[in-house]
């Protein structure tokens, strides 16, 4: 009997670890499981994070913008034509000229206090007016008119400061075309020239809300390949902008 007692109290001792040795295992595993989290599900409260900012700043919509100007354009060379003589453009004195400009700009990027902005634009402009034509021969001819057409297109730079948003200054190169081209119901009147030219624009951009801006300019031309026309180096203008 005692052997008996003896054996029954051993075996069931052995079960009863058993039983607590599982019951810890289970316990383990659940908290392994809990544990093993990864580092993105962790929320922390306060702790700063970095942000590549290139994808925003890619995917960011740039800003397009239609604008209309007028300048005071005053024709010059001298054109010739066989068999009628040579033509003062001068002698027609300066007209309005209107002009219409499309673009797109970047979005800002700012360097310390600085804004920039860098765009394309392309810019043309048309005149009409009468013209005195007189002949080598001496005959006059009055129902003339000399047409101007420019067009040129070029990068432009924008800069503003932080403080002032309102405000930004822009230079533009640009590369275009100017032609002259007279018109009469007589053919010894008529003529067409043209010539390429560079320029150098400075602009103020004033903004009046968030679409709408007045602006100036003033441009240096300069002819590439015509001795005969001459372009008016240094012109003004004055115009309004809207972008979106």
């Amino acid at each position: 009997m005692k052997w008996g007692f003896l054996i029954a109290v051993i075996f069931s001792s052995a079960i009863c670890n058993a039983q607590s040795l599982r019951d810890m295992a289970v316990a383990e595993a659940k908290y392994d499981g809990l544990a093993k989290q990864s580092a993105t599900d962790a929320q922390v409260s306060g702790m700063l994070t970095l942000k590549d900012p290139r994808p925003e700043i890619i995917t960011r919509s740039w800003k397009y913008f239609a604008g209309f100007s007028v300048q005071s354009f005053q024709p010059e060379g001298i054109a010739t034509k066989d068999g009628s003589g040579s033509f003062d453009l001068s002698k027609n004195g300066a007209t309005v000229m209107p002009g219409l400009e499309l673009g797109v700009m970047s979005p800002a990027l700012q360097t310390k206090a600085l804004l920039w902005k860098l765009g394309l634009r392309a810019k043309g402009g048309f005149a009409s007016q009468a013209a005195s034509v007189k002949l080598d021969s001496g005959y006059e001819i009055d129902d003339a008119r000399l047409n101007t057409i420019m067009f040129s297109a070029g990068p432009v730079i924008s800069m503003g400061w932080e403080r002032l948003p309102w405000l930004s200054l822009n230079v533009s190169p640009q590369f275009g075309n100017i032609s002259y081209t007279q018109s009469s119901s007589n053919d010894f009147a008529t003529f067409s020239k043209s010539s390429a030219y560079e320029s150098m624009n400075y602009g103020v951009d004033v903004m009046l809300n968030k679409k709408w801006s007045v602006f100036t300019e003033w441009s240096q031309r300069t002819l590439k390949d015509n001795n005969e026309i001459a372009l008016q180096k240094d012109n003004f203008e004055l115009g309004t902008k809207v972008t979106w």
